[in-house]
């Protein structure tokens, strides 16, 4: 199978490259070879190579800085999903598209999670910019898959597991504060790049949540990090109120499989599992990333 993978420098992506190219042809522009927001860009990368699949990773995600940049927002979140979703649809081929679990209010009960049929609406303009990319897919692409993640955390870019070890260890104070009031699943993107090679191996399309199994909040996430890397500084609870500078954030981000399940095609993980794997594995380079980050 031939992969055209966008944004393959980041998070989702480096695991994709990494997952999928031990059985696929991948081939991963950098974003000055291809930038999605340039339609003719899109059009010409596709006529020279015919891709199979397009896996687009590429995304604005700086939830902050996208209540102030909505020029940027809307190149890169909207327009560049449409140039691909038209341009898959012009090749005949398969569209991999990467969402948010920001598409929702995040105001349903806990421990209710949100179903892929449930109503969106957004309350970031971040959140609003993965609803409107995901309407841009559907529009446009008759073969896609969309996938709404989130709480993602990796090996390959910083995350919330080196935010909160570089605080812990560059304080003088013997504790720090972490958001309570916000629940979620973390999710491995390593898990997610290996879900989605199994969905590439069928012929469904649609839209997928795909998060880690059970959740917890931000706060039990930081508390069983430190648990397992032996991490002495105390953690207290603070509120998502307490930050009142930046985007407004979901409390409510977990995500049902159900459609996954449903179809048999579930591999996700309980989030418990996989991060004292993720922490097993790559627990001491984390530290040692975070000592130095402190300097």
């Amino acid at each position: 199978m031939k992969i055209l993978l966008l944004g393959s420098s980041g998070l989702l992506g480096s695991d994709c490259k990494e997952v999928l190219s031990k059985d696929n042809q991948v081939i991963a522009p950098s974003k000055d070879e291809l930038d999605i927001i340039s339609w003719d860009g899109v059009i010409n990368e596709l006529h020279n190579i015919s891709p199979d699949v397009i896996i687009n990773c590429a995304a604005f995600t700086d939830v902050d800085a996208c209540e102030t940049e909505p020029f940027a927002v809307r190149k890169t979140n909207v327009e560049g999903p449409r140039n691909l979703a038209q341009g898959s649809a012009r090749f005949k081929c398969r569209l991999v598209h990467i969402s948010s679990d920001y598409v929702f209010r995040g105001q349903k009960g806990i421990p209710q999670p949100y179903f892929e049929d449930d109503p969106t609406d957004p309350i970031s303009a971040y959140g609003a910019s993965k609803l409107d990319s995901e309407i841009a897919v559907r529009e446009n692409s008759p073969n896609y898959i969309i996938l709404r993640t989130g709480w993602l955390y990796g090996i390959h870019r910083n995350d919330f597991i080196n935010s909160v070890l570089v605080n812990a260890l560059k304080r003088k104070s013997k504790s720090i504060k972490v958001v309570d009031d916000q629940v979620g699943s973390p999710t491995w993107s390593y898990r997610v790049a290996l879900q989605i090679k199994e969905l590439l191996n069928t012929d469904v399309k649609g839209t997928f949540h795909t998060t880690s199994e059970g959740f917890c909040s931000r706060l039990e996430c930081a508390q069983f990090i430190f648990d397992k890397l032996k991490v002495k500084t105390i953690l207290e609870s603070c509120c998502l109120s307490d930050f009142q500078n930046g985007a407004k954030r979901p409390r409510n981000c977990i995500l049902e499989n159900r459609l996954l399940k449903t179809l048999g095609l579930n591999i996700m993980k309980d989030w418990k599992e996989d991060l004292n794997e993720y922490l097993e594995k790559y627990g001491k380079e984390l530290l040692k990333q975070a000592k130095s980050a402190r300097k």
